[in-house]
């Protein structure tokens, strides 16, 4: 099954991370194509460049194989580590996981918080929501309102960002005494959730396994473990070192084969 990738144009981290994978799964990049071209589609970042391709890969729906490639699950390996998924923005979070990798990550699961004040609300930038998820009202107001009829609690913003790493050093200071984060599928849902913050989620987010799914349920929000959730998510990041030497790819297993088995019956 052939893979293309199609970079972001001008970015260097979507030029490297898609050269990487290319490179790990044997396929190619494609550079200004005014279509996908047969085969996978392969995205690190969608922008005015290749947006028509994004749309492209998903009005195709299942005929249409894509992976989606972003940042870290977890804050801390930022940078470092990068997440892919087949056919979603993040992966659904269930599985089981032998825990190796994220003990490797070093990362500590804080115990859970039951009490606090103010709930802290993290929206996503309008391109995001707009041009990836494809959402069409204003998530923000509409959550807004929607908490500001059910609870008392300070309702505390936090506004979109582009420099990733400031806005996740500003992350730990807001949880402090927050009883819920609200989001739609951000990586400050795992970053609460790491902290002992219980978090809800609106759209097709990793968080999910652990995470509430509608404000109207504030009040009785679950505290489930979340040992083996994070090593799934764990096991689905890699460097780009691991999507070049193929690691990345072979990681992905089963669904390769299920691709060779739809493309060769």
């Amino acid at each position: 099954m052939k893979v293309t990738a199609y970079p972001v144009k001008g970015k260097a981290k979507s030029e490297d991370i898609c050269e990487a994978f290319a490179v790990g799964c044997g396929g190619a990049v494609a550079r200004g194509s005014p279509e996908l071209l047969p085969g996978a589609a392969f995205f690190y970042g969608v922008d005015d460049s290749n947006l028509h391709l994004w749309r492209q890969a998903k009005a195709e729906g299942v005929s249409r194989t894509f992976l989606y490639c972003d940042n870290s699950y977890f804050d801390s390996t930022r940078q470092t580590y990068f997440r892919i998924t087949r056919g979603r923005l993040q992966h659904t979070g269930y599985g089981t996981s032998d825990g190796e990798r994220f003990r490797a990550l070093g990362i500590e699961i804080a115990p859970w918080r039951v009490a606090g004040d103010h709930v802290v609300i993290c929206p996503q930038s309008e391109h995001f929501m707009r041009a990836i998820v494809g959402f069409k009202g204003d998530w923000l107001r509409e959550t807004v309102a929607a908490l500001s009829e059910i609870t008392e609690r300070p309702l505390r913003i936090r506004h979109w960002n582009r420099d990733k790493t400031k806005a996740a050093a500003g992350l730990g200071a807001d949880l402090e005494g927050a009883y819920a984060l609200v989001t739609w599928s951000s990586a400050a849902a795992v970053t609460a959730l790491l902290a002992g913050v219980p978090v809800i989620v609106g759209g097709d987010c990793a968080a999910a396994p652990v995470a509430g799914r509608t404000v109207f349920k504030l009040e009785k929000l679950p505290r489930k473990p979340r040992e083996e959730w994070c090593g799934v998510l764990a096991d689905n990041q890699w460097t780009i070192a691991e999507m070049a030497d193929g690691t990345a790819w072979r990681a992905l297993g089963t669904v390769a084969q299920q691709w060779f088995f739809e493309e060769h019956g």
